[in-house]
């Protein structure tokens, strides 16, 4: 039996997720809690309220974590556990607390992209105008207050970095005399614009990127191109994994996929998919495939939701839905977030 209490998760206390108008210390959908407090990137991080999350990691609640979206504590169900855990020890906490800043930061604060995914936007985005000065100046901020901490960046969660024009910028030209802390960079991303031509010309990042998250959520050309991912194009991801999966310097690939009911009959094909690509990879590097529930932001209403959500027991595709997670769910490389529908010995406290 694990107790989530004997532990620590450090994500709180070691991360900050920079969005437009929100900040966070974790994956929205994991942590929802919003730290803006109009005091500053670096203050908001040091503010009450990021100490109150703090606070319900300590006393063994995570009260302000949901512990179905997060991957991470549905493992401890299955006595998995993240190097993102640790003891708690006092030691431990000692120096979690002493830490004058987040040593990652996730930059999601442009939404551009190229794709209109339903799960994630009602059309296509494209920060420019005054909506680019805001995220320049953003970008200004986090370069200013945060820099002298960082050692890992993220970019992005909340759109595509090689489409956005602040971001692809960052990548040519990472300022390094600022980031003297750096030590990697993780993208997430489509991946439909990572060519070699433009990876080529970030030559700076290279040896700083040494993990990666492409959502593809589809494993044929018609649920990708008309019910996942609205502006891409089957051949031409098919062609960009070839690319990406053989770069010598990434260590970790996480593909993802948002179960819904337009894709879920696809899991393990997706699955299959996906590992032929490392099957072809000429050195030795780490990859999992990651299941996840589709979320509401805000671009559904109530009753189209209901239907997007095959994982929950009324719905009358979930006993299908069932087989198709049993094939995949002990495959090697796999994470999900489904570990609730199963009857289980492990008890997270």
């Amino acid at each position: 039996m694990i107790n989530k209490s004997d532990y620590i998760c450090t994500a709180p206390f070691n991360y900050t997720e920079v969005h437009d108008k929100e900040q966070w210390l974790c994956c929205p959908s994991w942590l929802p809690v919003d730290i803006e407090q109009g005091l500053g990137i670096k203050e908001n991080f040091r503010s009450k309220k990021a100490q109150e999350v703090r606070d319900s990691i300590l006393d063994g609640s995570y009260k302000y974590c949901d512990e179905v979206q997060c991957p991470y504590l549905a493992e401890l169900k299955n006595n998995k556990i993240s190097p993102r855990f640790i003891p708690k020890t006092d030691q431990n906490i000692e120096i979690l607390e002493r830490e004058p800043g987040p040593h990652t930061v996730n930059f999601s604060f442009d939404r551009s992209c190229n794709y209109a995914c339903p799960t994630c936007r009602l059309d296509f985005i494209m920060y420019k105008g005054e909506d680019r000065k805001l995220v320049e100046e953003k970008l200004k901020e986090v370069n200013e207050e945060l820099s002298p901490f960082v050692k890992r960046l993220y970019l992005s969660g909340a759109a595509d970095p090689f489409f956005s024009n602040s971001f692809r910028k960052f990548m040519v030209e990472l300022p390094t005399h600022k980031y003297k802390k750096l030590e990697s960079m993780h993208l997430h991303t489509n991946g439909s614009l990572w060519t070699e031509q433009l990876w080529g010309k970030m030559k700076g990042i290279h040896k700083f990127v040494n993990s990666c998250e492409i959502s593809i959520d589809a494993a044929t050309k018609h649920t990708y191109e008309n019910e996942t991912r609205i502006g891409g194009k089957w051949d031409n991801i098919l062609e960009r994994l070839k690319f990406i999966t053989q770069i010598p310097t990434i260590k970790w690939y996480c593909f993802s996929f948002v179960t819904q009911d337009t894709n879920f009959k696809e899991m393990k094909d997706y699955y299959d998919l996906i590992k032929s690509y490392f099957e072809k990879r000429k050195t030795p590097t780490k990859w999992e495939v990651k299941f996840n529930r589709v979320i509401n932001w805000g671009t559904y209403n109530e009753d189209e939701f209901k239907n997007k959500e095959v994982f929950k027991k009324d719905h009358p595709l979930f006993n299908e839905f069932m087989d198709n997670l049993n094939t995949v769910k002990d495959l090697p490389n796999v994470v999900h977030n489904f570990h609730d529908l199963y009857e289980t010995k492990n008890t997270l406290i």
